[in-house]
């Protein structure tokens, strides 16, 4: 155990003061009987700096009744709730539950407050180097829950608690709600999925062929058996949504009356139109090229993203209010300085156009990779060669030599810096470059274009040792003593991209460093207040998925800077049931994620995409794999769940005075609702209503263990044989004490009899969501419920 300060304190008000002065660094111990030994085996990520001792404090173990019910200290031991004349008359579910707990040593130290407060029993929680290993799971900060799929048998099977952003979501440089959605098509709601993708990325009908997919990455399945084929579901719902666009993409009905102008129509343009429009903003878009999309529409060929994509797109951003002008080049057609004083924002995603030169001799014989895409995608193209030599090895490269290939070259042969594992483009990218035909040759240099006669007959190469230096910076290293001439009639460059911000520059001071325009990372907002940047103006490479978010941090703070919330509607709730997170108990089946259908070799050409969609049946199985990740662990407490049955309140106390809490909302799905520099004073309860009747039921393995595999609580009133009210809560089944509304609705207005119990045992178990070692849990909900429910059946008086 780690060292720590004990302080005994002798007074509410020196608690609360003591741990507002160490704010999350000190911790209370109310009973001692979970959190020393959680302690002890070293489970938090951070041990408290000290333990406050609050059991000396006087005047907070007492039970009294009053006219408004009873009242328990929060000091009060739970041998004395067991033992009290009151609570075992009028409250006795009270006592029966206090009684259950533990052992009679256990009881004589426990409180109730301390029962309350105590923490998840989970064995991968609670898992320390000292009694075997660390596991990092969610609730730790984690990305994992490792009881879903592993030891569940004490677990929840009713869903999962929320607990911190689940892998998916962390990789995703847009924080794209994944598991909300994919809740969305679990359900067979496939217009709520497209509106919860929509909040996060406006164009995922592009992501979803393009997007390199970190989401994938960072999916809890690679540790179980294969990654969700998450892009793929995207551009399901990307297709859908253009399909749809009439409904999906709309303009807000109330206008705010401000302009923000847009230059640039690349994606991070785009997705600054979008959000302005759907906050109810006016929003222009300039662009100097013939059509929108910048990159989108001329840079990616046609087999990977076909610009009708491109182009549907657009159009629903422009039948939903969005203006673009075309052919108008800023700077030129129009000055910055009449933006500026036309509209209220600006916005620059002005792109990378300019190709970039690295020195070698001879570069000017060579055609620049964007240039040649250019041709290509516009009808155009010429036949580079019968030998093309491709200089780099990003994505850019691989489209070049991949487009060549298809326009008939025979012989094309990328050339690289870095060797075949560091090679900027993606595995899969240059899985296909090798596929078809194209030649590698990794930690290579160019140094210089061979010519005769002022045409291209190949290229000089050393041996590149190294491309970044220690800090990781571009910084390549040659051996120039090993070098090598090879064959080609044309070389293409695919090193990169530059920006030209003269015209910018000349109008406005922006600051730039290295050629980017320099952005505030959390706003997008730049040196000039009103103007926003962002995509590859700002980033000195990037992804599509990455301009998008920037688009849209820049929309939410130009909305915010014009007088908004900054903020849009919150679509997306996890696909929640009774607060908790839900999912297909086919989750924990070890299954082959879908892929799509490719085309073979042969028939791949310039004008058709390679990949196929998924159909909707793929697509719904493959949601079903989603963990919907979350906290399976379940509350411990059997104190709070007969509070919940009698409708109790807990009371606390902190820097800003006192306040009551009902004890629904006290005993949340991921730990109280107590602030750090809080603490319980008391609970309180209602007197029982005339003609109710209380009963609790708890299953556990043995007499002797503290917590319950389930518990069931029941409030029943009667009147005139027939139940007039009722609650009925189940314990440890599920991240927090729960109410069984569908088994209360089947019991209110009837008079209860075997038949009645049964159906009411039914409905309590509606909606479970049993794992692979706890479905018994479910079947003791259904006995326990009708056993308790029998308990108050009609006698006939």
């Amino acid at each position: 155990m780690k060292g720590f300060t004990h302080i005994d304190a002798r007074t509410v008000a020196e608690t609360v003061e003591l741990l507002n002065e160490q704010p999350g660094a000190a911790r209370v111990l109310a009973g001692g009987t979970d959190l020393l030994g959680a302690l002890k085996n070293e489970i938090y990520a951070t041990a408290p700096e000290a333990i406050i001792n609050v059991k000396p404090i006087r005047g907070l173990d007492f039970i009294k009744k009053d006219a408004e019910g009873l009242r328990i200290g929060a000091l009060t031991r739970l041998s004395q709730i067991v033992d009290s004349p009151v609570v075992r008359k009028e409250w006795p579910v009270l006592a029966e539950a206090a009684q259950s707990i533990g052992s009679p040593q256990i009881r004589n130290m426990a409180t109730i407050g301390g029962n309350l407060c105590q923490d998840v029993r989970c064995w991968f929680y609670r898992a320390s180097p000292f009694i075997g290993e660390r596991y990092e799971c969610m609730r730790k900060g984690g990305t994992r829950c490792y009881a879903l799929t592993t030891e569940n048998q004490y677990h929840s099977v009713f869903g999962a608690a929320q607990s911190g952003t689940p892998g998916c979501a962390l990789q995703c440089p847009g924080k794209i709600d994944i598991p909300a959605y994919f809740s969305k098509i679990r359900e067979g709601d496939v217009a709520s999925a497209a509106r919860i993708l929509l909040d996060a990325n406006p164009m995922p009908a592009v992501t979803g062929r393009v997007c390199p997919h970190f989401c994938e990455q960072g999916c809890v399945r690679n540790e179980f058996d294969e990654p969700i084929s998450v892009r793929a579901i995207e551009r399901y719902i990307g297709d859908y949504i253009l399909d749809h666009a009439d409904e999906l993409v709309r303009p807000v009905k109330q206008s705010t009356g401000k302009r923000i102008a847009v230059v640039g129509s690349g994606p991070a343009g785009l997705a600054a139109a979008y959000y302005c429009m759907s906050l109810g903003h006016t929003v222009t878009v300039f662009d100097k090229l013939e059509h929108a999309g910048g990159m989108l529409s001329y840079g990616i060929p046609e087999y990977i993203l076909p610009r009708e994509i491109v182009q549907r797109t657009v159009d629903a951003l422009k039948k939903a209010g969005v203006e673009f002008r075309l052919g108008v080049e800023v700077g030129l057609d129009v000055s910055v300085e009449k933006l500026r004083s036309s509209f209220d924002a600006l916005f620059l995603g002005t792109g990378a156009w300019e190709d970039r030169a690295i020195g070698m001799e001879g570069e000017g014989l060579a055609q620049s990779a964007l240039s040649f895409l250019m041709d290509v995608k516009r009808g155009a193209p010429t036949m580079p060669g019968k030998k093309v030599l491709v200089i780099g090895g990003g994505n850019v490269a691989v489209d070049a030599a991949i487009t060549a290939r298809r326009l008939g070259v025979e012989d094309v042969t990328m050339v690289c810096l870095e060797c075949t594992e560091e090679m900027p483009a993606l595995p899969w990218e240059i899985a296909q470059a090798i596929e078809e035909g194209i030649k590698l040759m990794p930690s290579w240099g160019p140094t210089r274009v061979l010519q005769s006669n002022g045409k291209i007959t190949g290229l000089e190469l050393a041996r590149c040792t190294s491309v970044f230096d220690d800090n990781h910076c571009f910084a390549p290293t040659f051996d120039h003593d090993e070098t090598i001439r090879i064959e080609g009639d044309s070389v293409i460059m695919a090193v990169g991209q530059a920006r030209d911000l003269s015209r910018f520059n000349q109008a406005i001071p922006l600051d730039v460093k290295s050629g980017l325009i320099v952005v505030d990372g959390t706003s997008q907002a730049t040196s000039i207040p009103g103007v926003y940047a962002g995509g590859d103006s700002t980033l000195p490479q990037g992804t599509v998925i990455e301009a998008l978010a920037a688009g849209r941090r820049a929309a939410l703070a130009m909305d915010a800077y014009l007088g908004g919330t900054g903020k849009l509607s919150d679509i997306g709730n996890r696909g929640k049931e009774n607060g908790f997170l839900r999912f297909s108990t086919d989750c924990a089946e070890r299954k082959k994620r879908a892929t799509s259908s490719v085309l073979p070799v042969p028939e791949r050409s310039l004008e058709k995409e390679d990949l196929k969609g998924l159909h909707v049946g793929q697509v719904e199985d493959e949601a079903q794999r989603c963990f919907n990740c979350g906290c399976v662990a379940v509350h411990p407490s059997d104190i709070a769940t007969v509070l919940m049955v009698l409708n109790g309140k807990i009371k606390v106390v902190g820097p800003k005075g006192s306040r009551t809490i009902p004890i629904e909302e006290f005993v949340a799905p991921l730990g109280v609702a107590l602030g750090a520099d809080e603490i319980v004073t008391e609970v309180q309860v209602p007197h029982p209503v005339k003609g109710s009747k209380q009963t609790f039921l708890k299953f556990r393995l043995r007499n002797a263990l503290d917590f319950a595999m389930v518990s069931v609580a029941a409030n029943v009133t009667r009147a005139n044989r027939t139940c007039r009210d009722a609650r009925i809560v189940l314990g440890s089944v599920a991240p927090s004490p729960m109410r069984a509304i569908g088994a209360e609705q089947a019991i209110i207005g009837k008079v209860i009899d075997t038949s009645v119990a049964e159906e009411a045992a039914r409905a309590a178990a509606a909606g479970s969501v049993a794992l692979a070692r706890n479905g018994y849990k479910v079947e003791l909900v259904r006995a326990l419920v009708k056993r308790a429910l029998l308990a108050h059946a009609d006698n006939g008086t």
